[in-house]
């Protein structure tokens, strides 16, 4: 399925207007302006990329977001099955982009439980008649299924579905992929299923993914979008310290509260972005600079983006491995009074992954 996404770097966005930061306002603003795709995820999501649609932005994706919301079973694999399918998926599909516009749209599937192989041959058995070109088959499952004693299992039966374009949603309570297991069958999914979508990842997963062929990957704008959980998952990820947004910082390839930089960075120059116009580790928490902080993360993972995909395609792992392993071993230049250095569990993980020799990191940037 060739898509109309146009986004030559493949990164695209995942956004919702239930964040308290403005989170869709400043993704649909990037989006606008760059070309990028955007994808908006919520439960009125058909409503809201109407919106963003006739305000000009070039390409929006729905994820009407059924997936949160309820668990699959055999008989109900789908938001529009119980039993017996309730609607056709083609008509419902045709008309949620009609009244839309959206570019493309997500299958409104529910969420495969972890180890439940029958349940997602049926999502993908209730997706596979579908004709609607730009109806996108979505597989939300627990991130557990990339580990490796399930992923065997997990890509035999994706194999089985007929060939269409499938999106991927990886949930758990935290984090879900930063774990060298999962990351590692991240890659083995897009070498057996390449030009696959992974959606809600953040920057460093997104990046890894573009760079193992991923058709098209969606960053999370918050760390709700970025780090998707199950149905039923409770808590949610708070605000970083200082009741600030994460900020993705390139030089380490960290995503931190400012205030952590700030400790961080005490006895050396402040973290500085030329395009943003200011130091990285001054913001304070307030409705004006939380969107400033997404605002300069969008920037920062497309320019990113952008540099890998000018690599050619066989040297982009290899390229990116070096950025990250500069960046892991530059947290050993840093120190604080108030709270330890950590590279970030993510990129340690990259790092190790990718290691000829086989070492392991400590948080502290340090190879053992």
């Amino acid at each position: 399925m060739d898509l109309p996404l146009p986004t030559p770097e493949n990164l695209g966005v995942v956004a919702s207007e239930t964040s308290t930061c403005n989170e869709l306002a400043v993704a649909t603003e990037h989006c606008t302006t760059t070309n990028t795709a955007l994808m908006v995820s919520s439960t009125d999501a058909v409503r809201e990329v109407a919106s963003i649609r006739a305000a000009g932005c070039p390409a929006v994706v729905v994820d009407t977001r059924h997936w949160h919301a309820a668990t699959a079973t055999e008989a109900a694999p789908t938001e529009l099955h119980d039993g017996l399918p309730l609607y056709d998926l083609d008509e419902w599909a045709t008309a949620a982009l009609d009244a839309s516009h959206a570019t493309a749209i997500l299958t409104p599937s529910r969420f495969v439980p972890l180890g439940q192989r029958q349940v997602l041959q049926a999502v993908l058995a209730a997706t596979a008649e579908a004709t609607v070109p730009n109806l996108v088959t979505l597989v939300a499952t627990d991130a557990a299924a990339l580990d490796s004693r399930h992923l065997a299992d997990f890509l035999d039966d994706l194999a089985n579905t007929p060939a269409r374009q499938l999106a991927f949603i990886f949930a758990d309570k935290r984090t879900p992929l930063a774990s060298y297991d999962r990351l590692r069958g991240l890659r083995t999914l897009l070498q057996r299923f390449p030009g696959s979508w992974i959606i809600g990842v953040d920057i460093l997963t997104a990046t890894d993914a573009i760079a193992h062929g991923a058709g098209w990957v969606a960053v999370g704008a918050s760390s709700a979008r970025r780090w998707p959980r199950r149905p039923g998952d409770t808590g949610g990820q708070p605000l970083a310290k200082g009741f600030l947004p994460g900020l993705f910082l390139r030089p380490v390839l960290d995503t931190r509260s400012p205030d952590v930089y700030a400790d961080w960075y005490a006895n050396s120059p402040s973290p500085f972005c030329d395009q943003c116009n200011r130091p990285l580790d001054l913001f304070e928490a307030t409705d004006f600079d939380k969107p400033n902080i997404i605002r300069h993360n969008l920037h920062a993972a497309r320019d990113l983006a952008a540099e890998i995909t000018a690599q050619p395609a066989d040297q982009r792992p290899g390229w990116l491995n070096q950025q990250r392993v500069e960046a892991f071993l530059r947290h050993a230049s840093l120190s604080s009074q108030a709270a330890p250095v950590e590279a970030d569990r993510t990129l340690r993980a990259l790092c190790e992954l990718d290691d000829p020799e086989m070492r392991e990191t400590s948080p502290a940037g340090r190879w053992k």
